[in-house]
């Protein structure tokens, strides 16, 4: 990420896309031109040019986009390296880009950042991890990596550009180390650190190191100086601020190993993650966080101040929700976390933790006042928690499933029973009042169900008592569609459908069974699965038969239906989000996700979508096609 406090300008990348925010005004842009996860992220002093990176995974050339921070649009495109970008960085006078390749490719580019030629061009032996420019004298730079530190020199003649390189080991007394991070001291100095939590103080001059102090118990991963303090952040999830002086030599004449340092620790936070990435004011004062868990902190080390601006899930996010009045949204993860955010702002409000558990499934209760509004959540040893968002508590905890992992979780259309479903394709039917396991559905045992919706629909349509429907959909690609009255304690099978496939071959698992009613018309079950055709099936529930079909691109790992219109959301493990209209049959593509698509979510008024790929999340304005 990168932060300019004097331009209020914030950007930080979301998977493959760059988002910057405008802190001025308020505003947020979206610049959408990798396909690939971007790997690093640089600006110009002068913030109005910036460069992200990405791709570069099995050998293939990555991608440097440039782009202009002012509209937003992709001024060129590089492509020189042929692993992945470890870093960018800008010249002091913003004429030169620097790129650094990975461990497949360890070529070191220099660009013109007017025309974006490629100026030279270094192999180096190792990986480079980090690398920068002298913060005044723009033909000097640096570099580290596993073979130590490169002190680099641009030496241009005529039109020609030269980079010169000399490799220096890390010094003795800090071991068989690699160098992860740097950062000059004005012209002079050089600090670096290490993978074992040492930093380094170089005379850049001598290209000797006279000063080395164990920082952090870990892993440094970053380094800021500016003055005579110095910022380090490390995978011990400490950030660290220290005050060095008397760093310069006495005189011209002193021996670089008798030069007298004192360096004393300032302040310390620890976070939720080891420290990825920082952007700092010009006194360290004040400064924005990234870590691993994919949070971003606000620092504020004069009032001992710390804000969560922006929290993301650390691991795999399984599922979102909207809230009944679209206030809220929630999202579940591998890492056993529920959180709770504000739709408008994106802002963390509360989260529930669960230790050594996985969870995969969230739904919200029909409720839409705050004080009503619970959450209901399913999670790896079966179990069901209930959260009351107005107490921030766990209500209740349930026992439906003996042990057996959750996969699906849905309240009934008027919030009086929870319907639950296990891995081995069991449906559990729980009271919200005591917890009490009141049905289980056996229907599908044996086949692992991967959705359960609810909706209120009378169902005298059908000749059954009941007042709303529901369905599951099981890996066996049958669909089993059911008419309910849980205060009558009645549940009867409306219809049983189950589409045929050829044997699988493929070394994954297949495509999952996915359905859900049409908004528009509940009589109107939509599925998509494994089968002879990639399509979308529309199965009328009065007629008893199948009247349309769609056909599709590519397998389909997730799917949702819009109430505002006849769109669907479906997403693909070809990272493309499809909305399909099917009324008209109009369809377009988006390709942001830099990875498998797992989960889509209309918003109950269907003008918001939510999609998700691994941890990454994307929130979408849903307009008509």
């Amino acid at each position: 990420m990168v932060w300019s406090p004097e331009q209020g300008l914030f950007a930080y990348t979301c998977g493959s896309v760059v988002v910057v925010e405008y802190l001025h005004t308020g505003r947020q842009r979206h610049l959408q031109g990798h396909h690939e996860e971007i790997s690093c992220l640089a600006i110009t002093h002068n913030t109005e040019t910036m460069a992200s990176a990405s791709g570069g995974s099995h050998g293939a050339r990555s991608l440097i986009c440039i782009w202009n921070v002012q509209n937003g649009t992709c001024r060129t495109t590089l492509f020189h390296h042929s692993g992945e970008v470890q870093c960018l960085t800008f010249s002091s006078d913003d004429r030169f880009l620097l790129s650094a390749g990975g461990f497949s490719d360890p070529v070191v580019a220099l660009w013109d950042s007017d025309t974006f030629q490629l100026l030279s061009s270094i192999s180096v032996s190792g990986l480079i991890h980090d690398a920068a420019f002298s913060p005044s004298a723009a033909n000097q730079l640096a570099c580290v990596g596993s073979h130590g530190v490169y002190f680099c020199f641009v030496h241009a003649c005529g039109s020609d550009v030269e980079l010169r390189f000399q490799g220096v080991k890390a010094p003795a007394e800090v071991g068989d180390v690699e160098l992860t991070v740097l950062s000059y001291h004005a012209d002079s100095l050089l600090f670096t650190a290490t993978n074992r939590g040492h930093v380094c103080i170089w005379d850049v001059g001598t290209q000797h190191c006279f000063m080395t102090w164990e920082a952090e118990e870990g892993e440094i991963g970053v380094l800021l100086c500016r003055g005579n303090r110095l910022l380090s952040g490390s995978n011990s999830r400490w950030l660290r601020l220290w005050e060095v002086e008397a760093v310069k030599p006495q005189d011209s004449f002193s021996n670089v190993n008798q030069r007298r340092t004192k360096v004393v620790l300032e302040h310390e936070i620890m976070l939720d993650g080891a420290t990825v990435s920082a952007a700092f004011d010009k006194t360290l004062d004040m400064g924005i966080i990234g870590t691993t868990a994919g949070t971003i902190w606000y620092i504020n080390w004069s009032d001992y101040g710390s804000i969560r601006l922006v929290s993301g899930h650390k691991n795999k996010v399984n599922a979102v929700a909207f809230s009944p009045d679209e206030k809220y949204f929630a999202t579940c993860s591998e890492d056993g976390s529920v959180r709770v955010w504000l739709v408008s702002s994106i802002e963390l409000m509360v989260q529930f933790q669960v230790l050594s558990q996985a969870c995969g499934s969230v739904c919200w209760s029909p409720s839409s006042s705050k004080d009503g509004a619970c959450l209901a959540a399913g999670y790896s040893d079966g179990t069901l928690r209930i959260f009351r968002l107005s107490s921030s508590e766990m209500e209740l905890k349930l026992h439906p499933h003996d042990g057996v992992a959750v996969t699906a979780i849905q309240y009934s259309a008027n919030g009086h029973v929870i319907l639950s479903a296990g891995q081995n394709g069991l449906v559990a039917v729980s009271s919200t009042v005591n917890g009490a396991t009141v049905r289980v559905i056996r229907d599908h045992k044996g086949a692992p169900i991967s959705t359960i919706q609810c909706v209120n629909q009378h169902c005298k349509t059908f000749g059954l008592e009941g007042n709303e429907l529901w369905l599951a959909a099981s890996a066996d690609r049958r669909v089993s569609v059911w008419a309910a009255d849980w205060l009558k304690d009645k549940c009867d099978l409306l219809d049983w459908l189950t589409f045929p496939a050829p044997s699988f071959l493929g070394d994954d698992a297949p495509p999952p069974s996915l359905a859900a009613f049409a908004p528009t018309d509940p009589s109107l079950v939509v599925y998509t699965g494994y089968g002879v055709e990639k399509e979308l099936t529309f199965y009328s529930l009065v007629k008893k038969q199948i009247i349309k079909k769609i056909s599709l691109p590519h397998w389909i790992s997730c799917l949702s239906l819009s109430c505002k219109s006849q769109l669907i959301a479906v997403g693909s493990q070809e990272r493309v989000v499809k909305m399909i209209n099917w009324g008209s049959g109009r369809c377009q593509d988006f390709t942001q996700h830099s990875d498998s698509l797992q989960t889509c979510h209309f918003s109950p008024s269907g003008t918001l979508l939510f999609t998700v790929a691994f941890n990454e999340i994307l929130l979408w304005d849903v307009r008509d096609l």
